[in-house]
């Protein structure tokens, strides 16, 4: 008998800087079933709603687990995972995942047992629940502290998903005799099964296709992904639409077609741009523009009732050649406020009716990415992608308004996306383009400083006055090297000055070197590198002493202790606080229009939400618990990820642990390289380290996958790091001599190199005098 295979994914599946997030189309193909992740703690998975309906979309039978923790009291556990399905349990077990290490006040078999009967009271009664566990980590939680026999018993009543890899066949722990799942590897093709992770979990179910049906009442057969065809029924997405004589705008308009009417089409002209419809009631016969029919899929002709299905419509079947476009005009736009003048809409060729008035329909991109699809469903091949931040402007909506047909604000963009994930924003302000980035000093001769400490002087003589200081291996740029004896200098905060040339050994000639090393502050050192294998790339970092009792770190206050923050780049939080070094934090989001920035942010930026945890000088201004790793720094500068002092201070939440225990965590989204923004301590906590890795900029720094990103981290004794807020808000900055920031990275907003990104929340650090 040949078991089937089915795969379980979790946010770690999914890298945030990246668009495309987990292809479950690709998935189906190879796959029978998914699971997954729902949540941990009483932190919800962050991706958990989108994969969950996904995965329905495509037809993928579905079952979620929740991972126990021992930190926090059953019920409360048991209430949050079922809140978060909305009423759709899917066709697969809920699986309670019990293999917490975490030693809390819940933990062991009663605390597991009080958690499935709160389950149970919460969900349908005809809902299944199923137990994942290892066979070494059950028994030694269950026989090995006792359990009575009757109690192990209970559990037997919930199919087992056993995890055991590297073995033939898995071992099965009592009470049970044979197992319903098993994870055998956590090393299985990720490519093959559409997610981003170059690794997956993979899971034989215990029977062969048939066994899986008969099991669980659904059909899991890979590659039978069902899309509804289009019909011969169209809605109607303008306010007003023109119904004429032949397929053109000359001829006469015999009557017109009103929002969401629903017609039929008898016919169309060669290229598809005009249809021949009539009306419900076949009163009205004659022409219309394709562009403002939208096709309504699974129709029932007989009645013209239309399908439920979201994700079950085409767009219109033609585009406006030298017309105007979908939208573009008062009255064009769908479903939109309803600003049409009722007048009638209609374009095509030779049209050339400008708009009314200008059209101030403009959203912002909420995710670090968004696909835009041909059509609005997920059914609909992606043909782009937009970006965090990225305005776009809306010209058309699908019936229910979950798609939004949108162009990109340099019109290069054009398509439908989900509408969840847009938001209404201020028409775009013109900007000036913004110069490539191009590394300082290419020109000029490099040296290394061979003592300990070398002043820096106004002039090249001994008798003038020393203004600053270089240290032991610092890397700098020779300006001027027409004195024998001296050389001016300029370090990275922009301050230049003279030093004797005894003390200097050149590491490069006209070119700037590959490793730059500068102490900027006293325990504070920076490092950049530029590496040319996988691929190029640019890498800052920042070492920073924590025994240095100078130090003093700020997380972005927030004015009314509410985890609602104005944006500012990462250079202007530095000068505000008036720091010595800063770099950008966690995650973020936009708020709808109607939070006005005028009100919230009457010094300028944007209202946002901050999405995870985070904390000021003793003030958790966002108290939410997620998944996402949180990183503490004590009053004294003590770093601990995820576990915190009795008294908070500062808190700023990343994306994910990358390094734990000195090691790359597996199963990371891997395939994309973007630029990054990490944390990370070494094993003594002593040191804190900062890296920001430069990317999307060809031929200067292309970026890194998580785990390369967890690799460099590991090479500069990083012992447990994280990934945070990362791509176009990566940024890292330091106050330059003058008193203003100087930015040491590449950043690249907007695809503009160089360029910050004004971001929700930072990380400072002031040098005490």
């Amino acid at each position: 008998m040949t078991n089937i295979i089915g795969a379980d994914i979790s946010f770690y599946q999914d890298d945030p800087q990246t668009p495309q997030g987990v292809n479950f189309s690709k998935m189906r193909e190879n796959a029978y079933f998914v699971i997954v992740r729902a949540g941990q703690n009483t932190w919800g998975d962050r991706d958990f709603k989108v994969n969950w309906r996904e995965s329905k979309a495509v037809g993928l039978p579905r079952g979620s687990y929740w991972f126990y923790d021992s930190r926090v009291e059953p019920k409360t556990q048991a209430e949050k995972w079922v809140s978060m399905f909305d009423g759709d349990f899917g066709e697969l077990p809920l699986w309670c995942d019990f293999e917490d290490n975490y030693n809390g006040a819940y933990k062991g078999w009663k605390n597991w047992y009080n958690f499935i009967e709160q389950l149970k009271k919460l969900i349908p009664a005809n809902k299944e629940i199923g137990i994942y566990t290892g066979y070494y980590y059950w028994k030694e939680n269950t026989v090995a502290v006792g359990i009575p026999t009757g109690s192990l018993n209970y559990f037997k009543q919930y199919p087992l998903w056993i995890a055991n890899y590297g073995v033939t066949a898995p071992q099965v722990p009592g009470p049970w005799d044979t197992w319903t799942l098993w994870q055998f590897t956590d090393n299985g093709d990720g490519t093959l099964y559409g997610v981003e992770s170059l690794n997956i979990d993979l899971n034989y179910f215990n029977g062969n296709a048939d066994a899986f049906k008969q099991r669980f009442g659904v059909d899991g057969t890979p590659g039978t992904v069902v899309i509804p065809k289009p019909s011969n029924f169209y809605r109607v997405t303008a306010w007003s639409l023109k119904v004429r004589q032949g397929a053109g705008l000359n001829f006469t308009q015999v009557g017109s077609l009103v929002l969401n009417e629903v017609v039929e089409k008898i016919g169309e002209n060669s290229d598809g741009t005009w249809l021949n419809i009539k009306n419900a009631d076949g009163t009205l016969t004659g022409w219309s523009f394709a562009a403002y029919l939208q096709n309504i899929s699974s129709t029932d002709s007989s009645t013209g009732e239309t399908s439920t299905d979201t994700g079950s419509t085409t767009g219109g079947s033609g585009s406006a050649s030298g017309g105007t476009d979908t939208g573009g005009s008062s009255g064009g736009s769908g479903t939109d406020t309803g600003s049409g003048t009722g007048t009638g809409t209609d374009s095509g060729s030779g049209a050339s009716t400008p708009p009314e008035e200008e059209d101030t329909n403009w959203y912002r991109v909420t995710p670090s990415g968004l696909k835009i699809r041909s059509g609005p469903g997920l059914e609909f091949e992606a043909i782009g992608l937009l970006t965090f931040g990225e305005l776009v402007e809306k010209l058309d909506a699908s019936p229910d308004n979950q798609w939004l047909k949108i162009r990109s604000q340099d019109g290069a963009r054009e398509g439908w996306s989900f509408g969840e994930y847009l938001v209404s924003a201020h028409a775009p302000v013109a900007e000036e383009p913004q110069a490539a980035v191009v590394p300082a000093h290419q020109d000029k001769n490099w040296y290394r400083i061979n003592t300990s400490k070398l002043n820096v002087r106004e002039g090249a003589n001994l008798s003038a006055k020393i203004t600053n200081a270089l240290f032991k291996n610092d890397v700098v740029p020779a300006l001027d090297e027409s004195d024998s004896k001296w050389a001016k200098i300029e370090k990275l905060d922009g301050s230049v000055g003279w030093c004797s040339r005894d003390y200097m050994i050149k590491v490069s000639s006209n070119s700037r070197p590959d490793s730059v090393i500068q102490q900027l502050f006293p325990g504070v050192t920076y490092i950049r590198k530029d590496l040319t294998s996988p691929r190029k790339i640019v890498v800052h970092v920042m070492a920073i002493d924590l025994q240095n009792t100078k130090l003093e770190f700020l997380v972005t206050p927030s004015p009314n202790n509410t985890d609602i923050l104005c944006t500012r780049t990462t250079s202007q939080f530095l000068e505000e606080f008036k720091l010595s070094a800063a770099i950008n934090g966690g995650y973020f989001s936009y708020l709808d229009a109607e939070h006005s920035p005028a009100s919230l942010c009457a010094t300028g930026g944007d209202p946002v939400r901050i999405s995870d945890y985070a904390a000021s000088r003793g003030k958790v201004y966002s108290p939410k618990s997620t998944a996402q790793p949180v990183v503490h720094i004590a009053r004294k500068n003590q770093v601990s990820f995820n576990k915190a002092s009795n008294q908070i201070f500062n808190a700023v939440s990343g994306d994910r642990m990358i390094v734990e225990n000195g090691r790359v965590i597996k199963n990371l989204a891997a395939q994309i390289p973007n630029p990054r923004t990490a944390l990370g301590i070494n094993r003594n906590a002593r040191w804190l380290t900062w890296m920001v890795v430069d990317g999307r900029q060809s031929g200067y720094s292309e970026g890194v996958t998580f785990p390369e990103l967890g690799e460099l981290l590991i090479s500069f004794g990083v012992h447990t790091g994280a990934n945070m807020d990362g791509g176009g808000s990566s940024a890292m900055v330091i106050r330059g001599a003058d008193g203003k920031s100087v930015v040491l990275n590449s950043p690249i907003e907007m695809n503009h190199p160089g360029k910050e990104r004004p971001v929700g929340n930072h990380l400072g650090l002031l040098i005490k005098p």
